[in-house]
């Protein structure tokens, strides 16, 4: 795999993806950003409350790397992501996470030609460094698994912008795979209809949304590329196991995530929040 398939040309390694992301050669248009700015989700337990904020924008031109920022806090644990990814594949280019609770450590991922540089640092001295100055404290280098050549790589978030594709696309799969901390996995997303949704979220600049929704369904099958050098790692919004997206038909927009929370079981995030691309009319 070449730094050229994996950063300049993306959009040419989708031989497994049936989605019409492939249609996206290089020269073309960029994709529409998605209606949605920041999406903002919720669940609660009988002892906690957990929630996920995530955003996507564009380059200062549209057609530059995308970023996409994620953050999720439960029970004194926090997470920051951030992420430059390809627009049309998803192809993430570099990523970093802020990891805070018993510990902290900021983690840097640089996705090269063939393999992943990996950063580990922890807290200096300095209370008051920035934790992309904290000292290094590990270096890796991760290969990628051997059968992922010509195989666009991404993070877990994306899967919300292009499961939201995929719903809004005339095709019905699509797959990528999704790098961890020293992990892969296939994730394959099968779209078809939805079952009723009753939603309450607060459009930014707008009246809440209230009610039931009809709704598409994106489900994620998830499997293991290559040897796993680590624990199972794979979680969406803190979901792990058998993971639905359900999709308002009406405005696209993603209203509830299903999965399996660990020591709750399975789990509906419901939407609390949006801000829209464009203010409301």
């Amino acid at each position: 795999m070449t730094h050229l398939l994996h950063k300049t040309l993306p959009c040419l390694c989708l031989l497994l993806v049936s989605l019409s992301l492939k249609a996206f050669a290089a020269g073309a248009p960029p994709p529409p950003l998605p209606a949605w700015q920041a999406l903002e989700f919720e669940q609660r337990a009988f002892w906690a409350t957990a929630q996920s904020l995530v955003a996507v924008t564009p380059g200062p031109d549209n057609d530059q790397l995308w970023t996409l920022t994620a953050s999720s806090s439960v029970v004194g644990n926090s997470e920051q992501v951030k992420l430059s990814f390809v627009p049309a594949s998803g192809q993430a280019m570099v990523r970093s996470r802020l990891s805070r609770g018993k510990d902290q450590r900021f983690k840097f991922f640089d996705y090269q030609d063939d393999y992943i540089v990996r950063e580990r640092r922890n807290p200096g001295a300095d209370p008051h460094q920035p934790p992309s100055e904290w000292p290094v404290s590990s270096r890796k280098e991760i290969p990628y698994p051997a059968d992922s050549a010509d195989i666009v790589v991404t993070d877990a978030y994306t899967l919300l912008l292009l499961a939201d594709r995929l719903q809004a696309s005339s095709e019905e799969s699509a797959e990528v795979v999704v790098h961890t901390e020293f992990n892969f996995y296939r994730v394959r997303m099968t779209c078809g209809n939805g079952i009723p949704i009753t939603v309450d979220y607060q459009v930014t600049g707008a009246d809440r949304v209230s009610g039931k929704r009809e709704t598409r369904a994106v489900a994620l099958q998830i499997s293991e590329l290559g040897d796993p050098v680590d624990k199972p790692d794979f979680s969406l919004l803190g979901l792990n196991g058998d993971i639905i997206l359900f999709f308002d038909r009406a405005s696209g927009l993603p209203v509830q995530v299903r999965g399996n929370a660990p020591r709750i079981g399975p789990t509906e995030l419901n939407l609390k929040a949006v801000t829209p691309r464009e203010p409301p009319a």
